[in-house]
């Protein structure tokens, strides 16, 4: 089920929340587990059964892995069981199975990966780990910890969060109506990032990226490209946005897992503000391990490729993704060199402009269906029109045509990139505290444009499609 449909704006969300506010709270974590299971179910079934397993599995070891000697055999089970079904999933819908009969292995393409899957087994893992390093007591209630794996505002895309800070929160649901107002605030904006962002970028993207090859003229490339950028920006800080939304309603507060990416200074202040969550995973469960045991020359580098290597691969076992995060991986490796230390020093917008450069670049082998799209992409960056080939408008469309809907919607993609929220909301607040009956206005003009904004992407959504959440395919 996607937030943006209207079944679960319109009946899901309110019949829950209805019947959440007017329970009792020892009741509510159980409440929430079973929304959780409607909302998995609701949107693929099957899911159910794989991620059932998954947790049977991770709560059976989760119970191995604490008692006395003996557990890291159970640890690693627990581990291994996981990223076992996450590799299955990414790699047989795209290859099949090599060692499989012909027809068994062609039948194994066609699977879906079950919904919300990578959050679900990282997740389960680092629950695990935790558990084994006795940071915090193995959970004995099933029903917190399906809860934690299954969440449903945070199942489909994040943000991945640890145990501990998410169960101390399931000791007391109880919203306040502030805390809901917020909730719903939130929603909202992440409703008209998605929609009215980036769901009119995807219908110019779509049409540059989804062809067999980069039959695109130079200019096209980079208006592409730069609303690709765009596009997958506020289509995941915006689902992220209304996952946040959600879990406040419900009295669970989730991290943040954006902070105004492209204004970033390097690769390493990109990851510190882009997908916030899986970068500290990565870090805690990846990359600290082999630091402990980091080999003596070019050790550090070494780790930081293995770990972007993984990045790349989590998100799919592609080429192209693997390139992906080589090339953060590489940027950043250099960056812990002296490369690092001059970058520190030089103008600021010559660090903008590097940092740019190789989220730009990224975001082509991300998007390019194969790495001879990508690589041919990046000669139409260039400027090279060898090999044009005029096609007719049918098979092209919106292409060739700039429509000055996309060029406003981009203007505004552009603009909102920058952190003007807290710059507001910083002004705000001093104006406030200066006069406090300002309040009553700035708030509810808030929400009247809030909601008018809502109403306008709800009508683009119904009238176009409702664009998919891109990160519900990693």
């Amino acid at each position: 089920m996607n937030f943006s449909t209207p079944t679960f704006l319109f009946l899901f969300l309110p019949l829950f929340l209805t019947i959440f506010l007017l329970s009792e709270r020892r009741v509510r974590v159980y409440l929430l587990v079973a929304a959780s299971l409607i909302f998995l179910a609701w949107g693929q079934p099957v899911a159910l059964a794989w991620l059932g397993a998954a947790f049977a599995a991770t709560y059976g070891f989760g119970l191995l892995a604490e008692r006395g000697r003996g557990r890291l055999p159970w640890l690693w089970a627990g581990i291994v069981a996981n990223l076992a079904l996450l590799a299955f999933f990414k790699w047989t819908p795209l290859y099949g199975l090599a060692w499989f009969p012909l027809d068994w292995s062609e039948s194994a393409r066609g699977l879906a990966v079950p919904l919300g899957l990578s959050y679900f087994a990282f997740q389960a893992i680092s629950y695990l780990v935790d558990t084994w390093r006795g940071t915090i007591p193995v959970e004995r209630n099933p029903a917190r910890l399906a809860l934690y794996l299954l969440f449903f505002p945070k199942l489909v895309s994040g943000p991945l969060v640890r145990f501990k800070p998410f169960s101390e929160q399931l000791n007391d649901l109880n919203p306040n109506a502030e805390q809901i107002a917020d909730g719903i605030r939130r929603l909202l904006t992440g409703f008209v990032k998605r929609a009215l962002i980036a769901g009119q970028l995807a219908i110019f993207v779509d049409a540059a990226f989804n062809q067999q090859t980069a039959n695109l003229e130079p200019r096209f490339a980079w208006l592409a490209l730069l609303a690709y950028s765009l596009q997958i920006y506020f289509d995941f800080s915006g689902y992220t946005d209304m996952a946040l939304g959600l879990a406040a309603m419900t009295g669970i507060k989730l991290p943040e897992n954006f902070n105004a990416p492209y204004i970033a200074e390097s690769i390493s202040d990109f990851w510190r503000r882009w997908h916030i969550s899986l970068s500290t995973w990565f870090r805690e469960y990846v990359f600290f391990p082999l630091e402990r045991r980091r080999l003596p020359f070019l050790g550090q580098q070494i780790n930081i490729l293995i770990v972007f290597a993984l990045t790349g691969l989590w998100h799919g076992f592609k080429p192209t993704f693997l390139a992906w995060g080589l090339l953060h991986g590489l940027a950043i490796a250099l960056e812990m060199s002296g490369f690092g230390r001059w970058l520190k020093t030089t103008w600021r917008p010559v660090r903008h402009f590097y940092t740019l450069t190789v989220v730009l670049a990224g975001w082509v082998f991300f998007r390019a269906g194969s790495f001879p799209f990508a690589l041919e992409f990046f000669r139409r960056l260039a400027g090279d029109t060898t090999g044009l080939v005029m096609r007719s408008f049918s098979e092209t469309t919106p292409l060739p045509f700039i429509e000055p809907s996309f060029v406003i919607v981009l203007v505004i993609g552009l603009l909102f990139c920058l952190p003007l929220g807290p710059w507001w909301r910083g002004l705000r607040a001093r104006l406030e505290e200066k006069r406090p009956a300002l309040f009553f206005i700035f708030q509810p003009l808030e929400d009247v444009l809030l909601v008018a904004l809502f109403v306008l992407g709800l009508a683009a959504l119904l009238a176009g499609g409702f664009a998919p959440n891109i990160y519900a395919n990693f």
